[in-house]
């Protein structure tokens, strides 16, 4: 097992440049939307050239045994998802050498040759909704959202010439009220990025003109104790209107008045996110699973298909 970061990300249809008329996905001029991606998308990602994905190559990828594409479709969950294989650095070359201390060459990878690699993607398209989902696997510094977002817009385009399509980070405030108020805390962080010279000579002794320094003050419950709900409740009214957090005058004097930052390390369903206080548009839209991996190194699709349902189901949002 290994872990691998999810991302969720929305999207709705529209109208060109009416970004206001969304339109209704289950009856796109007569065709549901997720019957197009059904039959559809396989192909258009196989029929891509690398000119119209960034220089890169797309195909979906098949399974070495069965010789079957990574692709599958449910209609009673009205998901589609596989895996993606992107090639890049066609226009480089590239020499490949033994993984130890030698480093010997073993070949080299010519210009016009591609190095492929498989990524995980998952599309949800609830019933009685306008607004679908897309999740997208990470590894490490290697993702595909840019690419996939080209993919994805492309397809639209490609099948409905009059719509188009917004892709959002998936930040819902109803789920980040959950993870506040039933979530279990880690740690609260008052930080504070940039001191006074007053409060820098308090700390140091003396204040350097031009220095940068953030004093951080963590509230980690021990063993066997919790947050207050009571505090719970007063991080949730700061969502809407933040204007610090803490009202002790002692604190203050140390730099941590109004212009302090608030941060909550939460875990809600097995799922830990870190909230940001002062701008929850900045929590970023990723979630650790662990996936079984395959022969080749990377996730097995079976096992992150089901992580993936695990998670959206977990977040009792009728995604899926």
């Amino acid at each position: 097992m290994e872990k691998r970061k999810l991302e969720i990300h929305t999207f709705y249809l529209h109208e060109n440049r009416k970004p206001s008329q969304i339109i209704d996905y289950s009856d796109v001029y007569g065709r549901d939307l997720f019957d197009v991606f059904k039959t559809d998308f396989l192909p258009f990602v196989d029929g891509l050239a690398p000119s119209q994905v960034n220089g890169k190559t797309t195909k979906i990828e098949v399974n070495n045994e069965s010789k079957k594409s990574l692709f599958k479709t449910k209609s009673s969950l009205r998901y589609v998802s596989g895996k993606i294989k992107i090639g890049e650095d066609q226009n480089k070359e590239q020499d490949v050498v033994t993984a130890d201390k030698n480093k010997d060459r073993l070949f080299t990878i010519e210009k016009g040759q591609s190095v492929e690699r498989p990524f995980f993607f998952f599309i949800s398209l609830p019933e009685k909704s306008n607004k679908g989902f897309i999740v997208l696997e990470r590894e490490g510094r290697h993702a595909m959202k840019g690419d996939f977002s080209k993919i994805f817009r492309k397809f639209i385009n490609d099948k409905f010439s009059e719509l188009d399509v917004k892709i959002n980070g998936f930040v819902e405030s109803e789920l980040i009220k959950e993870f506040l108020i039933n979530g279990d805390y880690e740690r609260i962080i008052l930080s504070r990025k940039y001191l006074p010279a007053d409060k820098s000579e308090r700390y140091l002794g003396t204040y350097h003109d031009g220095g940068a320094y953030q004093i951080q003050l963590n509230i980690i419950p021990q063993a066997k104790t919790v947050i207050p709900i009571l505090t719970k409740k007063k991080i949730v009214r700061h969502l809407e209107h933040y204007d610090g957090f803490f009202e002790d005058e002692d604190l203050k004097n140390l730099g941590f008045d109004e212009n302090a930052n608030i941060k909550v390390v939460t875990t809600y369903n097995g799922n830990k996110r870190t909230i940001d206080l002062e701008d929850t548009l900045k929590t970023r839209p990723y979630y650790l699973i662990d996936v079984k991996i395959d022969a080749k190194g990377f996730s097995d699709y079976k096992s992150i298909n089901k992580e993936t349902i695990t998670l959206l189901k977990s977040f009792n949002l009728g995604i899926i």
